[in-house]
C-alpha cells in the first residue's frame, strides 16, 4: 500500500509540473504573438493610408513661364529703343573767340600760333586753285563766312577735319582738287560718337 501511495504522489507531482511548464510556455508566446500582430498591422496599411486614387490624379499644367527657358528678344528691339541725333558745331563767333584764346596762349608760351584755317568747318571752305613748290603741293582756299583767303598743305587742320590729299594742275585752276577728312558727332542715348567721312572738293564746286 505504501508503494502505491508513493507512486501516486510522484505521478501527481509530475503532472502538476507538466501543467505548470505548459502554462509558462503559453505566457511566453503571448508577447511574441502580440508583436507579430502589431507588425502585421504596420505592413498592411488601412485604406486611408494607401494614398490618392488614380481617378483623383490630374496631369501637371504649368501656369506661368518656364523658369529654365531663356527668352530671346527680337534683334530689332534694341535698335528701335536707341535714340540718336546729329550734333551741330559752335557758331563762327564762338569758334573765332576760341581761336583768339589759343593764339594768346601760344604767344604767352612762345610757341607757334595755330593755323587760322582751323576756325572754319570743312563745309565753309571753297577751293580756288592749287600750287606746288619745294615743300610739295598746296591749295588756295577761301572761307565763305568772311571771304578770307588761305593756303593749305597736306595735314592742315580745320575745325572739324583735316586736308588729306591735294591734286590738280597748277596751270589749270579748274583741275584743283582737295580731299578732306570730315568729322561729325552723333549722340546715341546721351553718348557722343564720332563719325568720319571723306569729302572731295574741287574748284568747280564754288561756281
Amino acid at each position: 500500500m505504501k508503494v502505491k501511495a508513493i507512486k501516486l504522489s510522484t505521478f501527481t507531482f509530475l503532472l502538476m509540473l507538466a501543467v505548470t511548464m505548459a502554462a509558462a510556455a503559453q505566457d511566453k508566446d503571448k508577447p511574441e504573438q502580440a508583436a507579430a500582430k502589431a507588425e502585421n498591422a504596420q505592413v498592411k496599411p488601412g485604406k486611408e493610408t494607401m494614398g490618392p486614387t488614380a481617378d483623383s490624379i490630374r496631369p501637371y499644367r504649368p501656369s506661368g513661364r518656364d523658369p529654365f527657358k531663356k527668352t530671346v528678344k527680337p534683334k530689332g528691339a534694341k535698335a528701335k529703343s536707341l535714340q540718336s541725333r546729329m550734333l551741330g558745331f559752335p557758331t563762327l563767333d564762338v569758334r573765332r573767340a576760341e581761336f583768339r584764346q589759343k593764339v594768346e596762349a601760344a604767344r604767352a608760351r612762345d610757341l607757334s600760333e595755330p593755323d587760322p584755317v582751323s576756325q572754319y568747318l570743312v563745309s565753309e571752305l571753297d577751293i580756288t586753285g592749287v600750287f606746288r613748290d619745294d615743300r610739295g603741293p598746296g591749295a588756295f582756299v577761301r572761307a565763305q563766312p568772311t571771304g578770307t583767303m588761305f593756303f593749305v598743305r597736306n595735314g592742315a587742320r580745320c575745325y572739324n577735319g583735316e586736308v588729306l590729299r591735294i591734286g590738280g594742275d597748277a596751270s589749270d585752276p579748274a583741275s584743283a582738287k582737295v580731299v578732306f577728312r570730315e568729322v561729325s558727332y552723333m549722340e546715341v542715348n546721351g553718348k557722343q560718337s564720332p563719325q568720319e567721312r571723306m569729302v572731295t572738293k574741287t574748284a568747280a564746286d564754288k561756281k
